[in-house]
């Protein structure tokens, strides 16, 4: 080091090329994190409104699950009269019931153009009441079903929910008839029209449900309700039978009437309630049934009422409904179970 000459350090700070180039990965590490923020914001709110669909959907399937295995006919055995004249010596020994319990297509059933697929009902001892001087009797008979409608919710409000308030919608809909035990008219139903010109055997369910006050909803967004009564697998067994052979065109009705019939004792439905009955429900997302509108629901409607007549297609009718919700982008969940009624009691006697 020559005379005069002082040490100095060097600088070692960053160019503004280099601040340029790391702010630009700073901000660009920023977009992509902002981004997969959004995304999985997204993703959790489209997951929570599906699992919250679906959530009800599950619990309207469990409604069913319960309710129908309480159904009974509370059969008994008496005699039988010719013409059910009380004045002539009795012919035989039957069984029989004034309770009814009938499922099949919308068609069959009577149910109306704008209900689709099926539906079931039924009486159980449920306890419904509409006045509180009975309310202490846990166990009163109530007749029951359900079905599936397609339809605005104008009538489901309250009346000061107007359309300027909320406008209104149109969705499929799983409904429940729930006829309180104190008004029951099953009893007065057959007393009036039993053996009438023009009766049919429904009317013990289809006035009650031309009454609103006995028709409520358990769950929206629900687009088919599938019911097969079976017998039993052992009966099965036994007897060389299948799944579709008690109800070879979903039709059971306990009073017999319209029935397939094979001439076999073992599949005599009268007074006798199905050993075993499996439900299938199909159900689709809010988001989906907003984006379908009066238009899209029209044509899933179109298409459900060409589906389920018999029970032999039932997995292919199931395999064509998933392509057209598919090809539609409509999310859907299908649920399906074996039921099985606690009070059903097979028998292969008395054959009418």
């Amino acid at each position: 080091m020559q005379p005069g000459h002082s040490r100095r350090s060097k600088s070692t700070g960053f160019t503004l090329v280099e601040l340029l180039v790391s702010m630009a990965v700073l901000s660009l590490l920023m977009v992509l994190l902002v981004s997969i923020t959004d995304a999985t914001r997204k993703s959790w709110g489209a997951a929570t409104a599906k699992t919250q669909q679906f959530r009800e959907a599950r619990e309207a399937f469990e409604a069913i699950t319960r309710r129908l295995s309480q159904a009974t006919l509370n059969t008994y055995w008496d005699y039988s009269y010719p013409n059910n004249d009380r004045t002539q010596p009795p012919i035989e020994y039957i069984r029989q019931s004034e309770l009814r319990f009938i499922s099949g297509t919308g068609n069959d059933l009577g149910l109306g153009g704008n209900r689709t697929t099926h539906g079931i009902f039924f009486q159980a001892p449920l306890g419904y009441v509409s006045s509180s001087t009975y309310s202490r009797f846990h166990d009163l008979l109530n007749t029951w079903g359900f079905f599936i409608e397609y339809g605005s919710d104008q009538g489901l409000r309250p009346s000061f929910i107007g359309e300027s308030i909320l406008p209104y919608r149109s969705r499929f809909r799983l409904m429940e008839l729930m006829e309180p035990s104190d008004a029951m008219t099953l009893y007065q139903q057959e007393a009036m029209n039993g053996g009438a010109e023009g009766y049919t055997g429904k009317e013990w369910y289809g006035v009650p449900l031309a009454s609103a006050s006995n028709v409520g909803v358990v769950a929206e967004n629900i687009i088919a309700l599938v019911i097969l009564p079976k017998l039993s697998a052992a009966d099965q067994a036994a007897g060389n039978y299948t799944d579709t052979s008690l109800a070879p065109d979903y039709l059971y009705d306990s009073t017999g009437l319209g029935m397939s019939t094979t001439g076999d004792a073992n599949l005599n439905p009268k007074n006798q309630l199905p050993p075993v009955v499996q439900v299938t429900m199909v159900a689709v997302d809010e988001s989906s049934a907003n984006r379908m509108g009066d238009a899209g629901a029209s044509s899933l409607k179109a298409k459900l009422d060409s589906l389920f007549s018999e029970p032999l297609a039932m997995q292919s009718d199931l395999q064509e409904l998933e392509k057209y919700l598919v090809g539609h982008q409509i999310n859907y969940r299908i649920f399906t179970t074996n039921i099985s009624i606690r009070s059903a009691k097979w028998s292969r006697s008395q054959k009418t």
